[in-house]
């Protein structure tokens, strides 16, 4: 039985109004898409491909974790869980897994929060990853994300007060998993799977190189999707002469430059300028989130791999050596058509990803103890501070 529009349980008028507002995205749409096909063609001939050599099994460990995409937000504080494992397969096999899950409340800022969040469940995805890699000495560890996916913001956890596993500030869990992920990138073993890739560093070569006029307006992702065949792979350094990041970077000081009323002809004098200030802001973030300098890290490539057209490709990052070529070649007979992606990644996601409304029912949980807990003699306490924030929505956070 098919479910009910959602939209249908709104009051008419609503209906109505984004039901017209759906016909004009869908005209809008349809501009953009025939703009961006005929613009992405004029570029095609800029992409060179490499064929995807079938491949034999090899011994291969995916590690990925989980964590409440929203907290359950009480009075008292935020909750929220993290879970992470790893999967081990010889061949097809697997031949070994392991689980791990934590929890967070909070009763500061919420940035911080998620932060904080992340970077645990970031610690334990690297504890798993580096578990696995001692214990099977695998071909390859598919990690989640870019290496330093957790980066952003850590700036703020520097002087926090935690506790976890020996550690008793931020700054201390921030240097542990920096050091666990330089470590698992040394092996010459890991290689990031990057799935929800945002990156638009082809729009700014095309920017810096050619103007304003010649960008697509596109992520890298979609335009690879429009022209990449599948069983290939491609390269950024086939066309790009610095690294991606800096083009990607590139491009948004440039947007956001001209946001601020900056005139094009003014933005293209500057190019050179602006393209330091993505070095540098790169750098500033690696020594402030990361505490290191950028060049104390391995220098890495980003690739796209596409195995089906049914699906767009998928980025990976790894470290400059790994043999992205024989990696690939690993699932040619082992990728999941429905998402195109090696089965080790969709499974390990799969087992380790947190159901709606466990976080809620983690809060419950954690509620229920106490109020079973006989020396607490005020219950009203207790009450009063898992009552929802907001009372007026029923949570499945």
């Amino acid at each position: 039985m098919a479910e009910e529009n959602p939209l249908l349980t709104l009051p008419r008028p609503i209906i109505e109004a984004l039901f017209r507002s759906a016909e004009v995205e869908a005209q809008r749409v349809k501009m953009r898409v025939a703009k961006l096909a005929q613009a992405v063609e004029q570029v095609k001939p800029l992409f060179r491909f490499t064929p995807i050599k079938q491949g034999r099994g090899k011994l291969v460990v995916a590690a990925d974790g989980s964590m409440s995409p929203t907290s359950s937000q009480r009075l008292g504080s935020e909750f929220a869980i993290y879970t992470a494992g790893y999967l081990a397969f010889k061949d097809r096999e697997v031949v070994g897994e392991r689980y791990y899950a934590g929890s967070l409340s909070w009763v500061e800022g919420l940035q911080t929060f998620r932060t904080l969040l992340r970077l645990l469940m970031a610690y334990t995805e690297r504890k798993a990853a580096l578990e696995a890699y001692r214990k099977y000495k695998p071909d390859y560890v598919i990690l989640d994300g870019p290496y330093f996916y957790f980066r952003g913001h850590c700036r703020h956890l520097r002087n926090l007060e935690i506790d976890v596993e020996g550690l008793s500030t931020g700054l201390e869990l921030i240097r542990k998993v920096r050091d666990m992920t330089l470590e698992l990138m040394n092996t010459g073993r890991a290689i990031c799977v990057i799935r929800r890739s945002v990156m638009r560093a082809i729009d700014g070569w095309l920017l810096y190189h050619h103007g304003e006029e010649a960008c697509l307006r596109a992520r890298d992702k979609h335009i690879l999707t429009m022209v990449m065949p599948p069983m290939s792979l491609w390269s950024y350094q086939t066309l790009l002469d610095r690294d991606p990041i800096l083009y990607a970077t590139y491009y948004r000081f440039y947007r956001r430059r001209k946001q601020e009323g900056k005139l094009p002809k003014e933005l293209e004098a500057q190019r050179d300028r602006l393209m330091e200030q993505a070095r540098r802001d790169w750098e500033r973030k690696f020594r402030e989130d990361l505490d290191m300098n950028l060049n104390q890290a391995p220098r890495t490539q980003r690739y796209y791999l596409r195995y089906t057209a049914s699906m767009p490709p998928f980025e990976v990052e790894a470290v400059e050596g790994i043999d992205v070529e024989d990696f690939a070649s690993t699932f040619t007979q082992f990728y999941n058509e429905a998402t195109g992606l090696p089965f080790p990644v969709d499974l390990i996601d799969n087992f380790i990803s947190l159901p709606r409304g466990s976080t809620t029912a983690f809060t419950e949980e954690v509620e229920a103890r106490l109020i079973r807990d006989q020396s607490i003699k005020d219950k009203t306490t207790i009450s009063d501070y898992f009552t929802y924030l907001n009372p007026q929505k029923k949570e499945q956070a």
